[in-house]
């Protein structure tokens, strides 16, 4: 049996994500295809930067955000791959455009995909977000994008793996997200309010819990956000158990524009709520807290806006952690540059490679990773 891993997109650098995986075996007339995410474009007007392949057995959607997600507008459009099955927890599908084959991902669970026990479990980044695990070979694992810090969002532990490919977006990055809560919230004190353009999906009701958190209830959610009211009506399994009580005495009301602090569900700022409020600098003081896309990087260059970053993906210590659990013998972290290699194996050991295509063979195809999936998976066990 033959295991190959071509990142078409995602290594190297902040940019769409699209993994090509595919197993071979003498046994099987033609081999099992998976696309593991597909991302568009991070700026807009850009092209996304990958081509989709051809003869794939199924997509995979690790969660909803447009660089994980965005090119299934373009299947969408497409006839000759529309049909292809694409796997996602129902509330990412939720965000997915009409004339696709959908298929659902529990948000954690085991089920047989092509022949291939996959295993999810959430990832602590989104609403619905989930990581993905493929009992091939000795283990393969895909983070999507992850964090162990949100106090919304679980993160679910996984089943060790021989190969691993995780998020690496901040780099080496090591600062907790109690020191950017305290950085955030020297800006609640500001003359103007405080307009920050988040992912519908991701921090927005996250930020919203911590400021309710701290007694200050003068924040607002665009109606594009997810509310209190839609997790507690969704699926709970990728939800930290400690915030229901707070979700539950959170109260949904209309986008305020006279707020002190307005989250918008945008993160670039470019439609919606976000965009009409950030044309109003003598209202509003613009902070973003995520990726910065051009016309962001450039206001906050001139001052005309800020950055104090949320952490939503894995710090140093955090990456260390999850590789060293999973035992993996190679790890590739994704959307990030590394010019120091020896730095990144110094910080996180010597599995880490910059290899965009991995191969592995195994004699038998029955030595698969069944044997050591954990028995039972258990948010927040070992972190």
């Amino acid at each position: 049996m033959k295991i190959s891993i071509d990142v078409l997109s995602g290594a190297g650098r902040k940019t769409a994500a699209a993994i090509l995986m595919t197993c071979s075996d003498e046994g099987n007339p033609r081999p099992i295809r998976f696309l593991l995410d597909a991302g568009g474009a991070l700026e807009a007007g850009e092209d996304k930067g990958w081509e989709i392949p051809d003869n794939l057995d199924a997509i995979f959607i690790s969660h909803d955000h447009e660089d994980h997600m965005g090119a299934l507008r373009e299947i969408a459009q497409d006839n000759k791959v529309n049909q292809i099955p694409i796997y996602a927890t129902t509330e990412v599908q939720k965000q997915f455009p009409a004339g696709l084959n959908v298929r659902t991902l529990p948000v954690c669970g085991v089920l047989p995909i092509e022949g291939i026990t996959v295993t999810t479990g959430s990832a602590g980044h989104s609403f619905g977000g989930v990581w993905l695990h493929f009992a091939i070979g000795n283990g393969v694992f895909y983070s999507g994008d992850f964090s162990f810090e949100s106090t919304l969002y679980a993160f679910t532990t996984p089943p060790t793996a021989e190969i691993a490919l995780l998020d690496a977006s901040y780099g080496l990055y090591d600062e907790s997200l109690d020191g950017c809560k305290r950085k955030l919230e020297t800006f609640l004190t500001h003359e103007k309010a405080l307009l920050m353009p988040v992912p519908q999906t991701g921090r927005a009701l996250e930020i919203a819990c911590w400021l309710s958190s701290i007694g200050f209830h003068d924040w607002t959610l665009a109606a594009d956000c997810i509310s209190p009211e839609n997790v507690l009506a969704g699926a709970k399994e990728g939800i930290c158990h400690s915030m229901m009580p707070v979700l539950m005495r959170l109260k949904s009301k209309p986008f305020d524009t006279d707020a002190k602090v307005l989250l918008c569900g945008d993160p670039d700022g470019l439609s919606g709520e976000a965009a009409e409020l950030l044309a109003q600098p003598e209202r509003y003081l613009p902070v973003y807290t995520g990726h910065l896309p051009e016309h962001a990087q450039y206001s906050v260059n001139k001052g005309d806006a800020f950055f104090v970053r949320w952490n939503v993906h894995p710090r140093q210590r955090d990456l260390k952690k999850l590789i060293d659990y999973l035992q993996c013998q190679v790890c590739l972290p994704l959307f990030q540059t590394i010019n120091d290699l020896p730095a990144w194996q110094q910080s996180l050991g010597n599995s880490v490679t910059t290899r965009s295509y991995i191969e592995r063979y195994y004699d038998d195809i029955d030595n698969v990773s069944n044997h050591r999936k954990a028995d039972k998976l258990n948010r927040h066990a070992w972190l």
